[in-house]
């Protein structure tokens, strides 16, 4: 996914039907330090007073600080139900489409309509995940995942029936909390809106971390999946911890898997395995999984 600037709206790069993900953990800071930046003596208590630039200067400090690399919970008992009802739980992030309200060289007014996936209940194994929840029936391997991802591209109620893979309900959820503008800037570096969706950012997301097939742990061994890692294209020998092709994402999974096969029974060069070491790093960290560590068997070659 890619943040949304100001550019990508006046060129029409999106429109009323493109799938966005908003972090509203983000735009209290972000809208705490507008009204700042523009004019902190606005905010005062019933007596008039107001904090001078060194204190909100703090207080924004800590609000920033508070924004979490970390987009999902830790889920100890995978058994565990989802909450009831119809809409995602996620409380950092929120599906919307948006329309645009009003632009001006600095500044674009978005009207943002929160909307939710509407899944039935859906029992696999221990599993249990309720509404608002991808559950794992229409993410089982690579053509489910590129179905869905085209879903997300072009998400509007005729495209429920035209993928090979039945797609979940996208709705838009009613009531006055679930519309709402938010700003675009030139000069903000805070950024709570996204486009280009895949499986991977819906997973890390709106839907907690939470992985099906590698549990949380976002490594697999690819030899010992029965048969889920073929649906992928990602089947190889035992002794090496594969990127996870569904929460890490189906193609860099596959650009791991290369790199695992061409140095299965030969140790890769220093340099090699650190670059590759660093590059599932980085992967990690966009996702929001930056405290995982990456086994010896990711970067080293076979065990």
């Amino acid at each position: 996914m890619k943040p949304v600037e100001m550019d990508d709206v006046s060129r029409g790069l999106l429109d009323q039907d493109s799938l966005l993900l908003l972090n509203i953990s983000a735009l209290g800071p972000y809208y705490l330090t507008q009204i700042i930046t523009r004019d902190n003596s606005r905010i005062q208590s019933k007596g008039g007073k107001s904090f001078p630039n060194e204190i909100w200067t703090k207080i924004l400090k800590f609000a920033h600080a508070g924004l979490s690399d970390r987009w999902y919970e830790d889920v100890d008992d995978w058994s565990e139900d989802i909450d009831d009802g119809n809409e995602d739980t996620n409380d950092r992030f929120w599906l919307v489409k948006a329309n645009l309200v009003s632009a001006s060289p600095s500044v674009m007014v978005i009207r943002c309509f929160r909307h939710a996936f509407n899944l039935p209940l859906d029992k696999l194994g221990k599993y249990d995940m309720r509404s608002g929840q991808l559950v794992p029936d229409f993410l089982r391997n690579e053509e489910g995942v590129r179905d869905f991802e085209c879903y997300l591209a072009f998400a509007e109620p005729s495209t429920v029936k035209t993928p090979r893979t039945e797609m979940p309900e996208l709705k838009r959820l009613s009531g006055p909390d679930n519309t709402f503008d938010i700003a675009l800037d030139t000069t903000s570096t805070v950024r709570y809106l996204y486009a280009s969706l895949d499986a991977s950012d819906i997973i890390a997301t709106i839907n907690h971390g939470r992985c099906w097939i590698c549990r949380g742990k976002r490594f697999i061994c690819p030899g010992c999946t029965g048969g889920i890692a073929q649906g992928f294209d990602v089947f190889m020998g035992c002794g090496v911890d594969l990127a996870c092709p569904l929460c890490m994402g189906t193609e860099f999974s596959q650009r791991h898997k290369d790199f695992l096969q061409d140095n299965y029974w030969d140790e890769p060069p220093k340099d090699m395995a650190e670059d590759m070491l660093n590059t599932i790093e980085d992967r990690l960290a966009e996702l929001g999984y930056a405290d995982v560590s990456v086994p010896d068997g990711a970067w080293k070659g076979s065990n």
